[in-house]
């Protein structure tokens, strides 16, 4: 029975890091967690300038991915890199009343986002 109960830890431990390896993110990835305007619709210049700005932060976390910084440096920059991309979200809706609860949902996607980006090196 204790052969068996090692084997099982065994196997679920294996599934864990397999799973946790899952999280390793590449540009398709992110640009499709970042993608998802909350309903808001947008003109084409606010579409064109989301867009770029979701780009810009793929290819800046993907830069800062394969760096070799430490952790907590590694931490800070993605933490700029989102506060960066919160900003100009901000700059495309504007401060209009309208889009406050959109810009509420998005913020916490970009949170959620910033948390799985920085977990994400773990895995690897």
């Amino acid at each position: 029975m204790k052969l068996f109960s090692k084997i099982l830890f065994l196997a679920i431990f294996t599934l864990s890091l397999q799973a946790a390896s899952a999280q390793i993110m590449n540009k398709k990835s992110i640009m499709s967690d970042l993608g998802n305007t909350e309903g808001v619709k947008l003109d084409s210049k606010q579409q064109k300038e989301y867009e770029k700005s979701n780009n810009d932060l793929a290819e800046s976390l993907l830069k800062v991915d394969k760096s070799p910084k430490s952790k907590n440096d590694r931490d800070k920059e993605i933490d700029g890199l989102f506060d960066k991309r919160d900003n100009d979200i901000d700059n495309i809706f504007g401060k209009d009343s309208k889009y406050e609860e959109s810009r509420k949902s998005m913020k916490k996607t970009s949170n959620k986002m910033r948390r799985k980006m920085k977990l994400a090196k773990f895995a690897l």
